[in-house]
Protein backbone atom coordinates (compact mmCIF):
# COMPACT_ATOMS: atom_id res chain seq x y z
CA UNK A 1 0.00 0.00 0.00
CA UNK A 2 1.59 3.39 -0.99
CA UNK A 3 2.70 5.89 1.89
CA UNK A 4 -0.19 8.41 2.90
CA UNK A 5 0.31 12.29 2.81
CA UNK A 6 -1.61 13.42 5.51
CA UNK A 7 -2.78 17.52 5.69
CA UNK A 8 -4.93 17.05 8.54
CA UNK A 9 -4.11 14.71 11.51
CA UNK A 10 -5.26 13.73 14.68
CA UNK A 11 -2.69 11.75 15.98
CA UNK A 12 -4.01 11.35 19.43
CA UNK A 13 -7.39 9.40 17.66
CA UNK A 14 -5.55 7.09 15.20
CA UNK A 15 -3.20 5.73 17.71
CA UNK A 16 -6.32 5.44 20.01
CA UNK A 17 -8.25 3.47 17.23
CA UNK A 18 -5.13 0.94 16.32
CA UNK A 19 -5.03 0.20 20.55
CA UNK A 20 -8.81 -0.54 20.15
CA UNK A 21 -8.72 -2.46 17.17
CA UNK A 22 -5.81 -4.72 17.89
CA UNK A 23 -3.61 -2.95 15.33
CA UNK A 24 0.02 -2.94 16.27
CA UNK A 25 2.31 0.64 16.05
CA UNK A 26 5.49 1.19 15.03
CA UNK A 27 7.68 1.74 18.23
CA UNK A 28 10.98 3.33 18.51
CA UNK A 29 13.62 0.46 18.60
CA UNK A 30 16.81 0.13 20.34
CA UNK A 31 19.45 -0.99 18.90
CA UNK A 32 22.97 -2.67 20.24
CA UNK A 33 25.49 -3.56 17.84
CA UNK A 34 28.59 -5.58 19.02
CA UNK A 35 31.97 -5.85 16.83
CA UNK A 36 34.73 -7.90 18.04
CA UNK A 37 38.27 -7.04 17.11
CA UNK A 38 41.19 -9.78 16.84
CA UNK A 39 44.26 -7.61 18.74
CA UNK A 40 47.78 -9.60 17.78
CA UNK A 41 50.78 -9.71 19.72
CA UNK A 42 54.51 -10.36 19.29
CA UNK A 43 56.91 -12.37 21.78
CA UNK A 44 60.28 -12.47 20.83
CA UNK A 45 61.48 -14.85 23.75
CA UNK A 46 59.78 -17.30 25.18
CA UNK A 47 58.89 -21.30 25.58
CA UNK A 48 56.52 -23.38 23.56
CA UNK A 49 54.64 -22.19 20.74
CA UNK A 50 55.29 -18.39 22.07
CA UNK A 51 59.29 -19.14 21.42
CA UNK A 52 61.68 -17.66 18.00
CA UNK A 53 59.33 -15.23 17.38
CA UNK A 54 55.57 -16.79 17.81
CA UNK A 55 52.44 -14.25 17.97
CA UNK A 56 49.49 -13.92 20.39
CA UNK A 57 46.67 -11.77 20.19
CA UNK A 58 43.37 -10.83 22.15
CA UNK A 59 39.87 -10.57 21.26
CA UNK A 60 38.39 -6.93 21.81
CA UNK A 61 34.60 -6.29 21.74
CA UNK A 62 33.29 -3.01 21.12
CA UNK A 63 29.67 -2.07 21.48
CA UNK A 64 27.84 0.48 19.69
CA UNK A 65 23.60 1.55 20.75
CA UNK A 66 21.12 3.41 19.30
CA UNK A 67 17.65 3.95 18.66
CA UNK A 68 15.92 4.18 15.30
CA UNK A 69 12.62 6.40 15.55
CA UNK A 70 9.56 5.55 13.08
CA UNK A 71 8.52 8.83 11.19
CA UNK A 72 5.33 10.10 11.46
CA UNK A 73 4.06 9.44 7.64
CA UNK A 74 5.40 5.90 8.01
CA UNK A 75 3.47 5.50 11.03
CA UNK A 76 0.15 6.47 10.13
CA UNK A 77 0.66 5.05 7.40
CA UNK A 78 1.03 1.54 8.46
CA UNK A 79 -1.77 2.11 11.07
CA UNK A 80 -4.21 3.13 8.38
CA UNK A 81 -3.16 -0.13 6.62
CA UNK A 82 -3.16 -2.67 9.49
CA UNK A 83 -7.04 -0.90 10.14
CA UNK A 84 -8.07 -1.77 6.62
CA UNK A 85 -6.71 -5.38 6.93
CA UNK A 86 -8.35 -5.39 10.14
CA UNK A 87 -11.49 -4.88 8.38
CA UNK A 88 -12.74 -2.34 10.99
CA UNK A 89 -12.69 0.22 7.97
CA UNK A 90 -16.23 0.88 6.25
CA UNK A 91 -16.19 2.02 2.10
CA UNK A 92 -18.45 3.44 -0.27
CA UNK A 93 -18.11 0.18 -2.03
CA UNK A 94 -19.95 -2.01 0.72
CA UNK A 95 -23.71 -1.96 1.09
CA UNK A 96 -24.82 -1.93 4.61
CA UNK A 97 -26.51 0.48 6.84
CA UNK A 98 -24.26 3.32 8.49
CA UNK A 99 -23.78 3.20 12.03
CA UNK A 100 -23.00 6.25 13.96
CA UNK A 101 -19.27 6.23 15.30
CA UNK A 102 -18.25 3.36 12.23
CA UNK A 103 -14.71 4.30 11.04
CA UNK A 104 -15.35 5.07 7.83
CA UNK A 105 -12.80 5.70 4.55
CA UNK A 106 -14.16 7.62 1.30
CA UNK A 107 -12.74 9.29 -1.25
CA UNK A 108 -14.24 12.64 -3.24
CA UNK A 109 -13.49 16.23 -3.84
CA UNK A 110 -13.54 18.62 -1.29
CA UNK A 111 -14.69 21.90 -1.33
CA UNK A 112 -15.39 24.08 1.88
CA UNK A 113 -18.87 25.21 2.12
CA UNK A 114 -20.53 28.75 1.85
CA UNK A 115 -21.68 28.19 6.09
CA UNK A 116 -17.79 27.43 7.08
CA UNK A 117 -16.83 30.63 4.81
CA UNK A 118 -19.32 32.96 6.48
CA UNK A 119 -18.70 31.61 9.67
CA UNK A 120 -15.15 32.74 9.08
CA UNK A 121 -16.32 36.33 9.19
CA UNK A 122 -18.45 35.92 11.89
CA UNK A 123 -15.52 34.45 13.76
CA UNK A 124 -14.04 37.85 12.42
CA UNK A 125 -16.98 40.28 13.61
CA UNK A 126 -17.32 38.07 17.20
CA UNK A 127 -13.21 38.90 17.52
CA UNK A 128 -14.35 42.37 16.80
CA UNK A 129 -17.26 42.78 18.93
CA UNK A 130 -15.18 41.19 22.27
CA UNK A 131 -12.71 44.18 22.23
CA UNK A 132 -15.40 46.67 21.94
CA UNK A 133 -18.31 48.36 23.55
CA UNK A 134 -20.59 47.93 21.27
CA UNK A 135 -24.07 46.50 21.37
CA UNK A 136 -24.07 43.57 19.79
CA UNK A 137 -27.88 43.77 19.51
CA UNK A 138 -28.30 46.01 16.48
CA UNK A 139 -25.21 46.13 15.40
CA UNK A 140 -24.68 48.42 12.27
CA UNK A 141 -21.89 46.52 9.47
CA UNK A 142 -21.35 49.15 7.34
CA UNK A 143 -20.47 51.06 10.12
CA UNK A 144 -17.76 48.97 11.62
CA UNK A 145 -16.89 47.27 7.93
CA UNK A 146 -13.64 49.39 7.89
CA UNK A 147 -12.15 48.00 11.68
CA UNK A 148 -12.99 43.98 10.64
CA UNK A 149 -11.55 45.03 7.31
CA UNK A 150 -8.48 45.45 8.95
CA UNK A 151 -9.03 41.41 10.46
CA UNK A 152 -9.74 40.46 7.38
CA UNK A 153 -6.18 41.04 6.33
CA UNK A 154 -5.13 38.67 8.50
CA UNK A 155 -7.24 35.73 7.54
CA UNK A 156 -7.56 36.18 4.10
CA UNK A 157 -3.76 37.80 3.14
CA UNK A 158 -2.02 36.10 5.70
CA UNK A 159 -3.70 33.02 5.23
CA UNK A 160 -4.29 32.08 9.01
CA UNK A 161 -6.44 29.29 10.15
CA UNK A 162 -9.01 31.03 12.32
CA UNK A 163 -9.73 29.00 15.74
CA UNK A 164 -13.30 27.78 14.50
CA UNK A 165 -14.16 23.45 13.28
CA UNK A 166 -14.63 24.26 9.58
CA UNK A 167 -17.37 22.27 7.12
CA UNK A 168 -16.36 20.24 4.24
CA UNK A 169 -18.46 18.83 1.49
CA UNK A 170 -16.88 15.69 0.12
CA UNK A 171 -18.79 15.54 -3.37
CA UNK A 172 -18.38 11.90 -5.87
CA UNK A 173 -18.09 9.97 -2.64
CA UNK A 174 -19.68 7.31 -3.56
CA UNK A 175 -22.90 7.51 -1.15
CA UNK A 176 -26.52 8.17 -1.74
CA UNK A 177 -26.34 10.85 0.94
CA UNK A 178 -24.53 13.82 0.74
CA UNK A 179 -20.88 13.81 3.01
CA UNK A 180 -19.81 16.36 4.86
CA UNK A 181 -16.30 16.69 7.10
CA UNK A 182 -15.84 18.21 10.37
CA UNK A 183 -12.72 19.78 10.53
CA UNK A 184 -10.86 20.64 13.78
CA UNK A 185 -8.49 23.70 14.00
CA UNK A 186 -6.07 22.19 15.77
CA UNK A 187 -4.98 18.93 13.47
CA UNK A 188 -3.98 20.68 10.31
CA UNK A 189 -0.39 19.11 9.89
CA UNK A 190 1.01 23.28 8.72
CA UNK A 191 -0.93 26.45 8.70
CA UNK A 192 -0.76 26.83 5.25
CA UNK A 193 -2.62 23.31 4.86
CA UNK A 194 -6.13 25.23 4.54
CA UNK A 195 -5.53 25.80 0.70
CA UNK A 196 -4.58 22.16 -0.17
CA UNK A 197 -8.51 20.72 1.86
CA UNK A 198 -9.80 21.42 -1.55
CA UNK A 199 -9.81 19.11 -4.68
CA UNK A 200 -9.28 15.06 -4.69
CA UNK A 201 -9.25 14.00 -1.27
CA UNK A 202 -9.11 10.69 0.27
CA UNK A 203 -10.70 11.12 4.65
CA UNK A 204 -10.50 8.65 7.15
CA UNK A 205 -12.81 9.65 10.08
CA UNK A 206 -15.88 8.37 11.76
CA UNK A 207 -19.54 9.00 11.39
CA UNK A 208 -20.68 11.94 13.82
CA UNK A 209 -24.64 12.61 12.73
CA UNK A 210 -26.85 10.45 11.06
CA UNK A 211 -29.34 13.19 8.85
CA UNK A 212 -32.34 11.46 7.38
CA UNK A 213 -34.54 12.44 4.83
CA UNK A 214 -37.43 13.50 4.69
CA UNK A 215 -39.09 16.62 6.50
CA UNK A 216 -37.27 15.40 9.91
CA UNK A 217 -33.99 15.49 8.38
CA UNK A 218 -32.58 18.26 9.15
CA UNK A 219 -29.46 19.44 11.26
CA UNK A 220 -28.28 22.89 12.56
CA UNK A 221 -25.26 24.13 11.26
CA UNK A 222 -24.77 26.80 13.91
CA UNK A 223 -21.36 24.66 15.66
CA UNK A 224 -19.93 25.98 11.96
CA UNK A 225 -21.25 29.50 11.40
CA UNK A 226 -21.27 30.68 15.21
CA UNK A 227 -18.68 29.25 17.10
CA UNK A 228 -18.51 30.63 20.12
CA UNK A 229 -21.00 32.68 20.46
CA UNK A 230 -23.19 33.29 23.12
CA UNK A 231 -26.87 30.58 23.05
CA UNK A 232 -28.99 33.34 23.02
CA UNK A 233 -27.35 35.36 20.22
CA UNK A 234 -27.00 32.41 18.43
CA UNK A 235 -30.68 31.80 18.93
CA UNK A 236 -31.18 35.44 17.63
CA UNK A 237 -28.65 35.23 14.77
CA UNK A 238 -30.08 31.85 13.44
CA UNK A 239 -33.45 33.49 13.40
CA UNK A 240 -32.24 35.84 10.60
CA UNK A 241 -29.53 34.13 9.26
CA UNK A 242 -30.07 35.32 5.24
CA UNK A 243 -30.50 38.83 6.79
CA UNK A 244 -27.36 38.49 8.72
CA UNK A 245 -25.23 37.42 5.76
CA UNK A 246 -26.03 39.31 3.53
CA UNK A 247 -25.71 42.44 5.62
CA UNK A 248 -22.38 41.61 6.61
CA UNK A 249 -21.24 40.57 3.22
CA UNK A 250 -23.01 43.71 1.54
CA UNK A 251 -21.16 45.74 4.24
CA UNK A 252 -17.37 44.12 3.50
CA UNK A 253 -18.95 43.81 -0.96
CA UNK A 254 -17.62 40.43 -0.58
CA UNK A 255 -19.23 38.01 -3.13
CA UNK A 256 -21.18 35.58 -0.96
CA UNK A 257 -25.05 35.26 -2.06
CA UNK A 258 -26.93 34.68 1.22
CA UNK A 259 -28.47 31.81 -0.51
CA UNK A 260 -25.72 29.76 -0.45
CA UNK A 261 -25.47 30.27 3.52
CA UNK A 262 -27.80 27.37 4.95
CA UNK A 263 -28.70 27.16 8.88
CA UNK A 264 -29.09 23.64 8.43
CA UNK A 265 -27.65 20.27 6.55
CA UNK A 266 -30.95 18.78 4.90
CA UNK A 267 -31.15 15.00 5.13
CA UNK A 268 -30.20 12.42 3.65
CA UNK A 269 -26.69 13.06 5.03
CA UNK A 270 -24.12 12.21 7.33
CA UNK A 271 -21.23 14.37 8.69
CA UNK A 272 -17.94 12.56 9.47
CA UNK A 273 -15.55 13.58 11.92
CA UNK A 274 -11.99 13.39 10.48
CA UNK A 275 -9.39 11.90 11.77
CA UNK A 276 -6.49 11.87 8.86
CA UNK A 277 -6.88 13.63 5.43
CA UNK A 278 -4.24 12.59 2.96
Amino acid sequence: MALKNPVYLDLETLLAQAEYNGVQVPVQTDIVEKTVKQRSGNAKLGYGALGAGGSSGSEVEFQTSYAMTPTQKATVSKIIDGLVRAEVVSTAAETKALVKDELFELEGTARITAASLAGKLFNLLFQYLKESDRDIIGVDFAEIAPDIKQLMQKVYLGNELVPIPLLVELENAGLEQKVFINLRPSFFIESASLDRIEGDMRVLGTIRNLVAGGNEGYLSSEEWLLHGWEYLVKRMMMANLNKQVESLTSALKLDLPADDVHAWIKGPAIVIDAIAIY
